[in-house]
């Protein structure tokens, strides 16, 4: 027999204590080799060094004609110097001439430096002229030593460190892999995230609505946010308000997945069967870590471990779901992809609204950051209940209102944790 009223014997746990705890059971994923075509937004498992250097030959760094510097480090367009012309070399091809006193070579962006010049010049700083089927420069500006040559290592040594664990794989991370001649990249396995909702009132997006029901939103948006920072999102489906279904279903998840995340059920309603769950759970495997936070919204917020796996229980209502998950879920699943620092690095911004609304915890409101004249200021949006989901898709921000009586004034500094969000920027 479950005795309900330990739903409000619960001991509220900082925000900060509850993610030590959680952080001492994260433990980094294994690695994996994947190609290089599908390794985008992925973290590197294992330090990478450069086997080669770039570039590995003499390179010009634009089109123009390879020739010795001396010669020319006095040109003007009044005293230009004159050289002959005695080859051509196109990128991929190498001269089989030398360049001398009094000749130069033709070369493009990229192509090997002949033997014997030191200096490139461009084509804008020269003037061709062809005299009785022989081509001639006249060099009108003066040269310097190694101008516009880039040489062997110049970019990369050989044994270089190219990037280190944890490093997320982007476009400019997939061209230096390629360039240096990797085609398969060690990268940390995705975690596997199973997602569970309970709830006799859910419906698919796709169901027609009735009276009573509701479509399910945190399912699609909890899958978007472990998509989003890594993870590779299981869907569960929902399950009923029945405690032996939910404990059924989570024993299945949890073998099949490497964190378990449940939406509903976890705060003091006579069907919140995740709040039974947890308080039930002794032994065999399974400890519970805290079933309650001191925070607003999301203070039912729980976690437990079930062998040696992390279970979250976050709340049912949207905004407070989004909230539990940025605060609690998002940095799990970075440390476990090798990311040294997982938390989201808190900045200053001057609120350009009042909050006057008190709480005895800590309030994380969904807000919108923007930068001008050189200040960041931040604006609390509108529908910012735990219940209301519209204003998620503008938030770039929440916004940290300490406890106390009192709430924040406008002109006030505040605390804001980042999004993944683009932060609008107006003016200069």
């Amino acid at each position: 027999m479950i005795n309900r009223s330990q739903r409000f014997a619960r001991r509220a746990v900082k925000v900060e204590h509850a993610q030590s705890m959680i952080m001492q059971h994260v433990q980094q994923m294994d690695s994996e080799h994947v190609s290089i075509d599908s390794c985008l937004h992925r973290r590197i498992s294992e330090p990478l060094f450069s086997k080669e250097c770039m570039p590995h030959f003499r390179r010009s760094g634009l089109d123009g004609y390879a020739v010795l510097s001396e010669e020319a480090s006095f040109a003007t367009p009044q005293n230009p110097t004159r050289l002959k012309v005695v080859d051509e070399v196109p990128a991929g091809s190498i001269s089989s001439k030398q360049v001398v006193p009094g000749t130069a070579i033709r070369v493009m962006t990229g192509s090997a430096i002949p033997e014997g010049s030191n200096a490139v010049v461009m084509f804008e700083q020269t003037e061709e002229i062809q005299e009785d089927g022989q081509v001639f420069i006249h060099v009108k500006h003066k040269v310097a030593y190694g101008q516009n040559i880039a040489g062997v290592g110049d970019e990369i040594t050989t044994g270089q460190l190219l990037m280190g664990v944890g490093t997320r794989i982007g476009p400019g991370q997939i061209a230096l892999l390629a360039s240096l001649g990797f085609d398969k990249v060690p990268v940390v396995r995705r975690p596997v995230v199973g997602i569970l909702t309970t709830g006799n009132e859910l419906i698919a997006a796709g169901e027609p609505l009735l009276p009573g029901k509701i479509r399910n939103s945190n399912a699609y948006m909890l899958a978007a946010q472990v998509e989003q920072y890594g993870g590779l999102a299981v869907k569960y489906g929902t399950v009923p308000d029945d405690m032996d279904e939910v404990a059924r279903t989570i024993r299945t998840a949890i073998e099949e997945c490497d964190i378990l995340l449940v939406s509903g059920g976890v705060s003091v309603g006579d069907y919140d069967v995740m709040a039974d769950f947890f308080s039930t759970m002794k032994g065999n495997g399974m400890e519970l870590l805290f079933n309650k936070i001191a925070m607003r919204p999301g203070s039912p917020t729980s976690a437990a471990i079930i062998n040696k796996k992390l279970l979250f229980g976050l709340s049912g209502n949207p905004g407070a779901c989004f909230v539990g998950f940025e605060l609690l879920v998002r940095p799990v699943l970075l440390t476990m992809q090798g990311t040294v620092d997982p938390f989201n690095q808190a900045s200053k911004a001057v609120m350009a609204d009042d909050f006057g609304k008190g709480c005895p915890h800590d309030r994380y409101i969904r807000g919108h950051m923007t930068y001008s004249n050189q200040q960041m200021s931040v604006s609390v949006l509108n529908k910012n209940s735990s219940s209301m989901l519209v204003s998620i898709q503008h938030a770039n921000c929440l916004i940290l209102i300490p406890s106390g009586s009192k709430g924040i004034a406008a002109g006030q500094q505040a605390e804001v944790i980042p999004l993944p969000y683009e932060i609008t920027l107006y003016g200069k």
